[in-house]
């Protein structure tokens, strides 16, 4: 909440499809300007990119598991997992290149199949399981990590809660297509992180006093923990499936959303020159309406990122881990700005349509600083001990690699010499944003 609320003060001043490197470049000093915000979008398009690979991948590997259920002899071979993400992947760049103006409403539809079809699941948990003790879902522990220390062990699986909290910056990179985007940029982020984070804990409550013995869920053929229970639950495959198949539904509409947002973070980043061959990226079909070329890319990297899961799962792992280290480092950057830069030196009426209180701005700030740096060093640790090759959490080895390739162009290659810093006007605020400049470019064109 620290962050989002963050963010969405930020957003409301500055609602542009760049989200944080804009906002860098807006609030950094002028000698770290061009860096920092060139830096804060390098990081911020891959993780948008992974977020929508995992969101993908999650669905194709649910539905793949839902043959498990009919058939115990089926072992998920992993060349049949890639295909199922990489159909998951065509349908969502599809809906983006031909059915983008669909996109509010397919939204909306899955919005309410989220809530309702939680509350149908959370009812047939409620009647139908066997209640564990309040005992063992408020004090018992189980550390099986191999970590001597409880408290490290939970830092790090808590990565698993940081995870399904990510992306809500996603309509801040739609803010030039939205009508009143300083209203509504924070409101659907804000709306996003309540609605979920209350909805979630609750879920979370009641699948811990519907859970079945915890060997039952490691060892599940299914290879999701949450469908071993709604079998267990329901002791009814049909049952089992069709409780599946709603989470399953929801991430591939979050694949779809993943992807449109991904790819208007890549081609602000384009017009702006960050990126190799940005004037063939910065394109906008003018009969979609779209950037189609920053559709196809983004899609054609998630589709290369299914080769590395047949590969390898452990390396595949640690590039999907950049979906929270490669976007909280995006977070952090213009928070940061917004402590020391910003907030002193902004007047009241350069604000937008949500402001926080200064001094409740400043304290939510600091404090999303300290847990985002919490959240990404703790990403880093293996997630069990003794380490092997195969267990080894190699996020800093994707990290590091992927800052040096992203150093290398910027200094070695063009990103230096062409990297457009984007507009540093104050006055970016206009609560009526249509047509934006994706229609704009359209007419120009």
């Amino acid at each position: 909440m620290s962050i989002v609320l963050s963010l969405s003060e930020i957003a409301s001043i500055y609602p542009t499809a760049g989200g944080q490197y804009h906002w860098v470049a807006v609030l950094a000093p002028p000698k770290r300007r061009a860096i920092a915000s060139w830096a804060t979008g390098w990081i911020s398009v891959s993780g948008q990119i992974v977020i929508g690979a995992s969101a993908a991948f999650a669905a194709g590997l649910q539905l793949q598991a839902l043959i498990v259920i009919n058939d115990d002899s089926y072992d998920r071979p992993r060349w049949q997992g890639m295909l199922v993400y990489w159909a998951v992947l065509t349908y969502a760049a599809l809906f983006n290149l031909f059915g983008i103006k669909l996109l509010p409403g397919v939204n909306l539809i899955s919005g309410v199949l989220h809530i309702a079809g939680l509350i149908a699941v959370m009812i047939v948990l409620g009647v139908m399981s066997e209640k564990n003790s309040a005992a063992f879902v408020f004090t018992e522990t189980v550390n099986s990590s191999g970590w001597t220390s409880d408290g490290v062990s939970w830092l790090i699986g808590l990565q698993s809660a940081v995870y399904p909290m990510l992306g809500y910056d996603a309509a801040c990179h739609l803010a030039e297509e939205l009508p009143h985007a300083s209203r509504n940029v924070p409101l659907a982020m804000l709306g996003g992180v309540v609605v979920n984070g209350v909805l979630g804990f609750g879920y979370t409550i009641l699948l811990l006093y519907s859970t079945s013995p915890l060997p039952t869920l490691l060892e599940t053929p299914t290879g999701f923990p949450f469908i071993q229970i709604f079998l267990d639950v329901t002791k009814s495959k049909p049952g089992a499936i069709v409780m599946s198949l709603i989470p399953s539904i929801i991430a591939i509409a979050g694949a779809i959303a993943g992807l449109a947002s991904a790819s208007r973070t890549l081609w602000a980043f384009a017009r702006d020159e960050g990126v190799p061959f940005s004037g063939y990226f910065s394109h906008v079909n003018s009969r979609l309406g779209i950037p189609a070329r920053a559709v196809v890319l983004v899609y054609v990297l998630q589709v290369l990122l299914g080769l590395l899961y047949l590969g390898n799962v452990t390396a595949f792992n640690a590039v999907l881990s950049l979906a929270i280290v490669g976007s909280y480092l995006s977070f952090i950057v213009p928070i940061w700005y917004m402590v020391f830069q910003g907030r002193p030196n902004l007047h009241k009426t350069q604000y937008g349509y949500f402001t926080l209180p200064k001094a409740l701005g400043s304290f939510l700030n600091i404090l999303s600083i300290i847990w985002i740096t919490v959240v990404v060093v703790f990403s880093m640790f293996p997630l069990s001990l003794p380490v092997k090759a195969d267990n080894m959490n190699y996020t800093s080895v994707v990290l590091v690699g992927w800052g040096i390739a992203g150093i290398g162009y910027y200094y070695l290659g063009y990103g230096r010499a062409q990297f457009k810093v984007p507009c540093q006007d104050t006055q970016v605020l206009d609560d009526v944003q249509e047509p934006g400049p994706v229609e704009e470019q359209v007419k120009k064109e």
